[in-house]
């Protein structure tokens, strides 16, 4: 019996056939380059097993409080570059990688914030670096130093928060950044096989450099090697469904911290009317959009300021969201000077 196939079906079978070849391509493009990249790059800290993972932990410095540094949402510890080696000048200081961020290793399911700092809390004890610790938390880290301090109260001597997220800041903003929530949905759906298949890394999406950057190019190097790996963009996504929890109206305010030491550091350019009025008109957006989106931000810096009855709150201006890096020797004076202002603890 003789089968003729059709000339639909003869197309059909021909593009199956060239898919496929184009994604084993790419999924061995992508096995090689991160392979490659790892070893290039190798961690310039230690790595350390904690609940099972093993965590990136780089220290520098030495003295007690201990500097603990809370990367923001997808981010490691290259983000704090230009401040870490300067700050470690007087004190301890401690960046880490979250699973599956940086040089950790990954895990399949998603955190929330309570276990993100019970890992932090595994990681210091298992390095064998005693409390108290002082958190710096940046952005989505900021989330977390909180956490963690609601759930090691005795082990926290201070918070610092850098232009922080704020618990409820989905609530706040979807009304009027509607459109960035649902690319968010389509980030949790595509990115991760976009990685699996070399497509994120071969359109340089997920490229350190681009943006105009303050960090060196060797920095933005490693960066963009470690920003490729198929491992980071499951924990981003990972992290943006976490996040996106915030846009439940029932989502709790952040809860107090007591008199605990609290530094908040905001981004000027980011709420300041008229430097957001300027560059949403400069980038097509909205205008009156933007302002309002401006003002919560504003509002909710204050909120992050009012959880303590001990706190300071610092506009940095001329900085964007990564203060660390706009305003490096502002951020070390500020954060150098809240520690040492703390009242000794024994």
């Amino acid at each position: 019996m003789t089968f003729v196939l059709s000339r639909r079906m003869r197309y059909l079978l021909l593009s199956l056939t060239i898919g496929s070849l184009a994604a084993l391509t790419g999924t061995v493009y992508q096995a090689k380059r991160t392979a490659a990249d790892q070893a290039a790059f190798p961690p310039p800290g230690r790595m350390i097993s904690a609940k099972g993972v093993n965590l990136h932990l780089y220290c520098l410095g030495s003295g007690s409080p201990t500097l603990v540094l809370e990367a923001g949402l997808g981010e490691n510890v290259l983000s704090w570059y230009p401040v870490h080696a300067k700050l470690a000048q007087t004190m301890r200081v401690c960046a880490y990688d979250r699973p599956g961020l940086g040089w950790s290793d990954p895990i399949a399911a998603a955190i929330q914030p309570e276990a993100v700092a019970e890992n932090l809390q595994a990681l210091l004890h298992n390095a064998g670096i005693a409390p108290p610790f002082v958190l710096v938390g940046h952005s989505r880290g900021g989330i977390y130093v909180r956490a963690f301090y609601h759930r090691f109260p005795e082990q926290t001597q201070g918070i610092v928060l850098v232009d922080s997220t704020h618990e409820q800041s989905p609530m706040h903003q979807y009304p009027y950044a509607a459109w960035d929530y649902r690319k968010q949905a389509l980030q949790i759906l595509f990115a991760e096989p976009l990685s699996w298949l070399g497509i994120v890394r071969m359109l340089g999406i997920a490229d350190a450099d681009r943006r105009p950057s303050p960090l060196p190019a060797e920095i933005l190097v490693a960066k963009t090697a470690i920003q490729n790996r198929t491992d980071t963009a499951h924990a981003v996504v990972n992290e943006i469904a976490v996040m996106r929890q915030g846009l439940d109206p029932t989502t709790p305010p952040p809860g107090s911290l007591g008199n605990l030491p609290l530094l908040v550091l905001t981004a000027g350019n980011l709420v300041d009317p008229d430097i957001v009025a300027r560059e949403a008109a400069r980038a097509g957006k909205d205008v009156e959009t933007e302002k309002v989106l401006a003002e919560i931000q504003q509002a909710e810096q204050d909120d992050l300021a009012r959880l303590s009855s001990h706190s300071w709150h610092i506009i940095v201006n001329n900085s964007g969201h990564f203060i660390m890096q706009d305003q490096a020797d502002a951020f070390v004076a500020a954060v150098r000077e809240f520690v040492l202002d703390m009242p000794l603890v024994n």
